[in-house]
């Protein structure tokens, strides 16, 4: 009897679902993290007098670092069991941390700590898909991978206000003794998720070393505009190029680039998903700058934004069923668009703008991606869907960095293009960058419907004969 209970105990601790909360609340919490630090980039500049383009180098190569991660972490998820690859995961969060802490009045060692915390970042959002894709099917494995979309809004909303509080009340630096909760979760990972039995795998090192030397010195260059860091960005490209054309082990292969429709969304997506994090980086040296709001204050009016765009994540399956994805993407890219533009003319006035225009900013994203990460794998082989999700997800996490380098960079250039319409000084230079913010939203969106009209051409050049015969 007693044998008999202790395997039904052991099979409700090895059942898939039981590691699915805390698989989801380290997500959320890594992804906490991660914008926490990115939102209270002023509070850091101020304490360390920094230049802002200094300090977003903690947003840029962290955000680099977990695009790169991802890939690592889902190529090791195939050697190594899950359960090892999390533990490790946090206690490189942990060490990361502490060093931050302890040397919180040296920014560059500041940075060192963000980056190694930033490894163990990398792994919450990849792990947690990758469990769910493994041990659910069908309706159950679309119910918890919606439960990701709504999570990482939802962490853009608390890292926002947890750490524009802590900023404000307590000390930029307490931000990083809250990665030390994490450690809580070890038993409750050791208990939930399965030892599983692994195969084997490879990563390409050389491949994600190209890719990091390439976005870090784009990076770079939108720093300070130094054309000695186009360099880097030159070579590695072209080795890259060279690397996936004759390796069959590559991180992608030239096959990838072969399939015309995701080649074409790739720059899509590189191109608008570099204003995303863009826009939040500046938000709250905006409105600190030109409103005199403390961050504690600045966090809570994301919080509307935040809630629409929860909203309009979750809601995008019912959506999906009237309107199709052409018609999502362009609808979400003008609402984009607007949401750039009207605050660009109104800086200095009813800072009820700014909170009507991240409302817009977050329902435009949130609408946007499912329809254009369907455009984008919608010809790619079954097979073969994993690799190019994974790629299109390193393609966000190393444009958001760079929207964020050269947001920076046009922040202590002070570009004045509005002359005078959108107040004076301070005012009219933010509105001037984000007047280049909605340029390059617009392109984004000329791209896309370019492209749009290459691909549908080609499809009745080829179905025409096809009707002929």
């Amino acid at each position: 009897m007693s044998t008999a209970t202790h395997s039904t105990a052991l099979a409700q601790v090895l059942k898939p679902s039981r590691a699915v909360p805390i698989l989801l609340s380290l997500f959320v919490f890594s992804l906490v993290l991660d914008n926490g630090f990115k939102f209270m980039s002023p509070a850091l500049a101020e304490s360390l007098n920094l230049p802002v383009n200094t300090v977003s180098l903690q947003a840029t190569l962290a955000g680099v670092l977990i695009g790169i991660g991802a890939v690592v972490y889902a190529a090791l998820a195939d050697s190594i069991s899950i359960r090892k690859l999390i533990i490790f995961a946090i206690i490189l969060m942990t060490i990361g941390s502490i060093v931050g802490f302890v040397f919180q009045t040296n920014f560059w060692l500041v940075l060192v700590g963000r980056l190694i915390q930033s490894a163990g970042l990398a792994a919450a959002e990849t792990l947690y898909v990758i469990y769910v894709t493994k041990h659910f099917r069908g309706d159950e494995q679309k119910k918890y991978l919606g439960f990701s979309t709504a999570a990482f809004q939802l962490s853009l909303l608390i890292g926002a206000v947890g750490s524009g509080f802590i900023a404000t009340y307590i000390g930029w630096a307490a931000f990083f003794l809250v990665t030390l909760l994490s450690l809580l979760a070890i038993p409750v990972v050791l208990r939930t998720v399965p030892a599983e039995a692994t195969g084997t795998s490879r990563v390409d090192v050389f491949g994600l070393f190209l890719i990091s030397v390439f976005a870090t010195g784009l990076i770079l260059f939108m720093q300070n505009f130094n054309s000695w860091y186009l360099l880097p960005v030159a070579v590695g490209l072209i080795l890259f190029i060279w690397h996936i054309r004759t390796h069959d082990n590559a991180v992608i292969t030239s096959a990838f680039f072969a399939n015309a429709q995701y080649s074409l969304m790739i720059i899509v997506v590189f191109v608008t998903y570099s204003v995303q994090l863009g826009y939040t980086f500046m938000f709250s040296f905006l409105i600190s700058d030109v409103y005199g709001y403390n961050l504690g204050e600045i966090s809570l009016l994301l919080v509307p934004g935040y809630v629409a765009a929860v909203i309009v994540g979750s809601a995008t399956g019912k959506i999906a069923k009237f309107l199709p994805s052409k018609q999502a993407i362009t609808i979400a890219l003008i609402v984009i668009i607007a949401s750039l533009l009207i605050p660009a003319l109104f800086v200095g006035q009813w800072i009820g703008i700014f909170v009507i225009s991240m409302m817009l900013f977050g329902m435009g994203f949130a609408l946007m991606y499912g329809p254009l990460v369907s455009t984008a794998i919608m010809r790619v082989p079954v097979e073969n869907s994993g690799i190019a999700i994974g790629f299109y997800n390193l393609t966000i996490n190393i444009a958001v960095p760079v929207g964020i380098a050269y947001t920076a960079a046009l922040m202590k250039l002070k570009p004045e293009l509005l002359g005078g319409i959108a107040g004076t000084g301070q005012a009219s230079s933010y509105g001037s960058v984000l007047l280049i913010l909605t340029g390059v939203a617009a392109l984004g969106l000329v791209l896309y419907r370019v492209f749009m009209m290459v691909i549908e051409r080609q499809d009745a050049e080829v179905s025409t004969p096809v009707a002929q015969q």
